[in-house]
């Protein structure tokens, strides 16, 4: 039998001790990598694990090393080299992750299958219409390093200075954004976020300090004809690599544009969201084989594209809708 394992680093920690308390496989493992970092050097003085077990998040022990083969591992966020072998089965990769994290090859990505997003801006592709235009590092979270360029010489003038360590996109005047929690090819939970009515362009709570996002129920979705919102969320993901993620996605009027591709979600701040990540993950490690993925694209209603409580038990038939 296969270990089981959801592994992650720094920003993943908080999120998945929630969704670990509530799951219902008491043989995973929940392990969190820790480092210590000089201040001085930037270099990591020493490294070890915290290990919970038996979805006690109360329950933590410290090891040095880990044996990750023969292992069903969930990397969350964390692209860390570990030593496996044909042996292990691993959902969200760690180069899948990196294509995640380096938001302009995202972006890229995203516009080479098809995904909807904002344009990305250079030199000698800009356009007025582009305007004002929105500056961001090629790492990023939270909403922080976040720059609008309202003219043309502002463009050019940032542009020339970091254009190889920043990227720029042209500026979608968003009604609504979503957080749309992605899983082998449906969709776990959807979330709205609040627009904070500040001007602000970015609508996250780290910046803004706003309510927790609202979850909107699958019942809503079609008529609030959201389907396309999910569908470029689902794309997104898959175009990116992984198996699992948190999609930010605008709206303008009938059209969706996927901003980025989360591998570390925020969970803690909804305990039904948490819930339902739990659920997903007791899937996963119920299989001693990977996990194939649905096609969405044979679904045509929006509400289709939502797990349903029955599908995540391996239940051949509910007896009500979820």
């Amino acid at each position: 039998m296969k270990n089981k394992i959801i592994l992650t680093a720094k920003h993943g920690r908080p999120s998945t001790k929630v969704v670990y308390s509530q799951m219902t496989n008491d043989t995973a493992q929940l392990i969190h990598r820790r480092q210590i970092i000089s201040t001085k050097t930037k270099n990591v003085i020493k490294q070890y694990y915290r290990i919970f077990k038996n979805n006690n998040v109360d329950n933590m022990f410290k090891q040095q090393t880990v044996d990750f083969n023969n292992s069903i591992i969930v990397r969350w966020g964390t692209r860390e080299e570990i030593e496996t072998n044909n042996t292990n089965i691993v959902y969200n990769t760690s180069s899948a992750i990196a294509n995640a994290t380096d938001k302009k090859l995202s972006r890229q990505l995203f516009l080479d299958n098809n995904v909807s997003t904002p344009q990305l801006v250079t030199i000698d592709g800009f356009r007025t219409e582009y305007l004002p235009i929105i500056a961001r590092p090629l790492t990023h979270s939270k909403g922080k390093n976040f720059v609008v360029l309202n003219t043309n010489q502002e463009f050019i003038l940032h542009y020339e200075r970091n254009h190889q360590s920043w990227y720029y996109s042209q500026f979608i005047n968003k009604e609504r954004e979503f957080r749309v929690h992605c899983a082998h090819g449906k969709v776990l939970a959807v979330m709205e976020k609040t627009n904070p009515n500040n001007g602000n362009i970015a609508w996250n709570r780290a910046q803004n300090d706003t309510e927790p996002f609202t979850y909107i129920p699958w019942s809503e979705l079609d008529k609030q004809k959201l389907k396309i919102v999910l569908i470029e969320a689902l794309k997104a993901t898959a175009a990116i690599g992984l198996d699992m993620s948190g999609v930010d996605v605008m709206l303008m009027g009938k059209k969706a544009y996927v901003l980025e591709v989360n591998t570390a979600p925020t969970l803690n701040t909804s305990e039904y969201v948490a819930s339902r990540w739990g659920m997903y993950f007791d899937w996963l490690f119920r299989s001693e084989k990977r996990r194939e993925h649905w096609d969405f694209t044979q679904f045509e209603k929006a509400s289709s594209l939502i797990w349903k409580n029955y599908q995540l038990r391996d239940e051949i038939k509910a007896e009500s809708d979820d």
